[in-house]
Formats: structure tokens, sequence, C-alpha cells
């Protein structure tokens, strides 16, 4: 938006809206939007809109009707002695709400001519018919662009077909033929009147000036809508004034009403950060604003078209110009301060090498390329360590079991040689004796097993077995 903050904001009784809205734009105008009072009061008076007929039509007349306030304060204490209404908690709770929802505090700020939140409704109508809940991001975006491509056709087509406004003014000047006026009195050159509508009981009271032609009504419609109201109207025909007023005409309601551009810059400069690549943005985006509206009207005609371009050329030359110069003269800037600095660094050198001068002893990790190491990485060090070491300690004890199994195996081999040459020399005898039975053998090779010690793998065996064994051996 600029930096303009909006000059009334229309909600429902929301107190966390509320509540943002008076701490952030205090400076703009809170009203409550009708729409959603009414529906209030339809669930908390639903018994008098039942009961009575009358009652929709004076409760309307406190919204709507009063241009001051003490008629306004006068109705609605009649209205609740009326219906015996004095206690009723919702009614009181409006009542110190009044200031957003009754026109006549509100009358003096331009609304155009709006008391409810319809607008904001039927343009959430108009997304939902575009946009589901389902929808990705990227859908989400295609289908947004389709509806802003839409209304703006829509927009497009209004602005050269259908004129709204003119509709507006011509009901205004219809009612002014409905319209009683009195005159009251006249001071030199203001004179004051008392316009009474059609079918109303309350009256409004216009001033005119005939030095400047100024008109002015206690309704404020203009001041609220930006359209003469048919009050005002009723005393410039009696007037004779044959055209509106030029102060009365706002470019809103006109055809320029998008010509020109919203002037930026002094927001701008209100609002300027301490940023300056967010202030480029700023700027970037107030001349593409400025720009597209020269270029929109600069194409309508040839003639038009050589005045944007010969001007434009010669623009963009002085700012290429203006760059170059500022970026010299940053780079001079820049120079300067690096020689500033190199100064500096030289006297901080001399003055450590004087006598005298003592400097702290250099500690590790102070200046040098050696990075402190951290708790983590010390204890993972030392996590490593001890695994290290565990490896080694059983590997250590795989090769001292592995030199036992050898040893054994050299201990099992001797043991069967020597039985061999034993029983070879046993049965060789035998053998010369010729008188040796089965039984004599087979005591002598018990004899000489309970002699030789066993290996392991014979340790717990049968006696036969181990016997079979040694024979094979």
């Amino acid at each position: 938006m600029s930096g303009k903050k909006p000059v009334t904001m229309l909600t429902d009784q929301d107190a966390a809206m509320a509540k943002a809205l008076a701490s952030q734009w205090p400076e703009t105008c809170h009203r409550l939007c009708v729409w959603h009072m009414y529906q209030n009061a339809a669930k908390h008076l639903s018994g008098m809109f039942e009961r009575f007929g009358s009652f929709t039509k004076d409760f309307s007349s406190c919204v709507y009707d009063h241009d001051e306030e003490e008629d306004f304060l006068n109705a609605w204490d009649q209205m609740l002695a009326k219906y015996n209404l004095r206690d009723n908690s919702w009614l009181k709770k409006q009542f110190e709400l009044r200031e957003k929802w009754a026109l006549v505090y509100g009358r003096q700020i331009f609304c155009a001519d709006m008391s409810t939140t319809q607008r904001s409704e039927s343009m959430n109508n108009q997304v939902k018919m575009y946009i589901g809940y389902n929808y990705d991001l990227l859908r989400f975006f295609h289908h947004f662009e389709r509806l802003l491509a839409d209304r703006r056709y829509e927009e497009l087509k209004a602005d050269y077909k259908d004129n709204q406004i003119f509709k507006v003014f011509s009901k205004e000047l219809w009612l002014t033929w409905d319209c009683e006026m009195h005159h009251i009195e006249t001071t030199e050159t203001i004179s004051s009147y008392k316009v009474i509508p059609s079918g109303k009981f309350c009256h409004h009271i216009v001033i005119f000036d005939s030095s400047s032609s100024p008109v002015s009504c206690s309704c404020k419609k203009f001041e609220f809508a930006g359209i003469l109201c048919a009050h005002a109207w009723k005393v410039l025909l009696f007037q004779n004034f044959k055209r509106i007023p030029s102060q009365y005409i706002l470019k809103r309601w006109t055809k320029e009403a998008k010509i020109g551009v919203i002037n930026s810059i002094n927001s701008f400069m209100s609002t300027r950060s301490n940023d300056p690549k967010v202030d480029v943005g700023s700027r970037y985006k107030i001349l593409l604003r400025w720009y597209s509206h020269l270029a929109a009207r600069a194409a309508m005609s040839e003639k038009t078209f050589d005045i944007a371009t010969g001007d434009g050329e010669k623009i963009l030359s002085k700012v290429e110009t203006t760059l170059k110069q500022l970026s010299i003269e940053e780079s001079l800037n820049t120079c300067g301060k690096t020689f500033s600095i190199d100064a500096s660094e030289k006297d901080e050198d001399i003055e450590k090498n004087v006598q005298g001068i003592k400097c702290k002893p250099k500690r590790k990790g102070d200046g040098s390329s050696i990075r402190l190491k951290s708790a983590l990485e010390k204890d993972t060090k030392k996590r490593n360590r001890r695994i290290v070491k565990s490896v080694k300690t059983v590997r250590e004890e795989k090769k001292s079991q592995v030199h036992d199994d050898h040893l054994n195996l050299n201990v099992l081999n001797s043991c069967g040689q020597l039985t061999s040459q034993r029983t070879q020399q046993q049965w060789d005898s035998t053998l010369d004796m010729n008188t040796m039975n089965q039984s004599t053998i087979t005591s002598m090779v018990d004899l000489l097993q309970a002699q030789i010690p066993q290996p392991r793998f014979l340790q717990g065996g049968n006696l036969e077995e181990n016997q079979k064994n040694i024979w094979n051996t």
C-alpha cells in the first residue's frame, strides 16, 4: 500500500480484530458491519421482531436516520421504553459500541457509502468458485490468476458499458422532487434551508454560500459517500444551478479514475529503512508504477509515443552518467578507508617491536593454524584407542592358543612314536618266545597306556576306543 493506511475498516464484532486494529492502525476508523449487527439482533431479539411489526422500523431508524447525537440518544431511549428493553443485556452491550455502528457518529468519514462487509463477502464467494481447499500451491496460483483475469475483464466491461455512478446520481436527482424545502434565514451570502424528505419525520439543514457556491447538508452524504444528496440538490436547483459544481465531482467517479499515478514518493520518504536493498526494492516498485502508466498512455498515439521515447532516452543517459559518477566517488571513498586501515595496522606493528612493551604470551589456539579440539572429538579419540587396544589383546590371545595347540600336537606325535617303538620291541620279544597268548598282550598294553600321558582328544573316551587309536597310531 506504499505506506498508506486505510481511512475506514469494516469488520464484524470480533474482539481480536478490534484489538489488532487499535494497536497497529490507531488512525484508521473502525466501523462495525451493520448486516452482522442485524443478524445478531435477529438472534437475541427474535421475540420482538415476531410480536411487534414496528420494531424493525424503529431499530433501523436508530441506525440510519439521525443527523445529531442528541436525536439518536432520544430515539434509542424511546425505543427501549416502548418495548420494555431497558434490562436487555445485548442492547446494553451494543449501546456501549454505538460509535462504531450508528451512522450519526461516522457520517463525517469517507466510506464510499459502504456500511457492511458485503463486498468482501462477495469476493470470498468468487474465490470459492475458482479455488478448492484440496488444491496444492501450484494449482492454487494457477486458478487464482484465472480469477484475477476474469475480474479485470469484468471491470473493463463495466468501465465502457455500465455506468453505475450515473444511476446513483439519477436516483438522488429524482428524489429532489419529493423533498419539501423551507427557507430559514439569510445572513449576507449564507442562506440556510430546512429540507424534509418524503415519508420521513426528520428534517435536514442545508447551508448555501452564494459567494463561492459551496453547499453542505447535515446528513453529510457527500462526506460519507462522495455524492451530493437530494437535499443539497434541492437547494442548488432552487438557486438555478444547471451544472454540478466541479468540487463535487470526485475523480474516482469519472472515466479518468485510473489515469495518473498514486503519489508514493512522500510515503517512501517517510518509511525509508536502514537496509539499502530494501530501499532499492521500494524505489523500483514506485518507478515501475509510474512508467507502466506512462507506457499505457503514450502508446495511444504516435505523437505521444515519440514524446515518451525521446524524453526516455534523455532520462536514461542522465541516469547512466549519474551512476558512473556515484561509482567513482564510492571507489575513492573505499580507497581512502583502505589506506587508513593499512596505516593503522602498520602503526600497531611498530608499537609491538618497540622495547619496553610487553606482549602477552601466545597460547595454544590463539592465532595459530591448529584448531582446538572439542570435548566430543577428544572423547571419540579415547574411545578409538580403547577399541584398538582390545583388538590387539584378542589377537594375542588367539596367537597363544594356536601355539598351545601346536605343542599338544607335537607331544602327541612324540608319544605315538615312543609307543610304537616299545610295542615293536615287546612284539619282537613275544614272537621269539612263542609262548605269549592274547591275555598277556592285553595286560602289557594296559601297562604301557597307564605310563604314557594321554592327549586331549583321547581324554574322557572308552578304553577299547583308546586302544584302537593307539594301535592305529
